[in-house]
C-alpha cells in the first residue's frame, strides 16, 4: 500500500458534534441535542496536533487491518514504533503503509495481505519510519 497524499492540519479549528444514544428505538428529538454532551473529533484524533499529519493511501496491501485504498490514515511523526505497529515509512524514497515487525534480530515491514512478502530492512536500503498510524478515516 502507497502513500498516494500527504494533507495538512490545520487545528485552529474545533470540530464539535453531539454524542447521541445508538438504541434503536430512541426517537431524535431537537430538545435532546441541546443536552447531549459535545464531543470535539479533534482532541480525540489529533493528540499531538503539530505532531500529526494525514495521509490518503491505495492499495491493498493492508486489507486484514482493514485498511482500505482511498482511507485517511492519520499519523503521529513523534511516537517511537514498536512491534506490531502500523506505520508510515519509506524504503528508498518511496512511502508505504505495513506493520513493523522485529523477529530474530531483524527489522521487517509486513503487509496484511497474504498476497505481499514481508519486506526485511537491511543497511542497502534508505529507510525511514516516519510514523505511527493512530487512526483510520473512511467514506461509506
Amino acid at each position: 500500500m502507497k502513500v498516494t497524499e500527504l494533507i495538512n492540519i490545520d487545528s485552529k479549528y474545533n470540530f464539535e458534534a453531539p454524542l447521541l444514544s445508538a438504541k434503536t428505538r430512541q426517537k431524535l428529538k431537537q430538545s435532546k441535542l441541546s443536552e447531549q454532551e459535545l464531543i470535539d473529533l479533534n482532541n480525540i484524533l489529533l493528540q499531538n496536533p503539530k505532531d500529526t499529519f494525514i495521509v490518503r493511501v491505495g492499495g491493498d496491501s493492508m486489507i486484514d487491518k482493514n485498511i482500505f485504498d482511498g482511507d485517511l490514515l492519520i499519523v503521529d511523526s513523534k511516537r517511537n514504533a514498536i512491534n506490531g505497529d502500523v506505520v508510515i515509512a519509506s524504503m528508498n524514497n518511496e512511502m508505504t503503509v505495513k506493520t513493523f515487525k522485529l523477529m530474530d534480530g531483524k527489522a521487517y515491514l509486513i503487509a496484511a495481505n497474504e498476497r505481499f512478502l514481508p519486506m526485511e530492512i537491511s543497511e542497502f536500503y534508505q529507510f525511514q519510519i516516519h510514523g505511527v498510524v493512530r487512526h483510520v478515516v473512511r467514506s461509506l
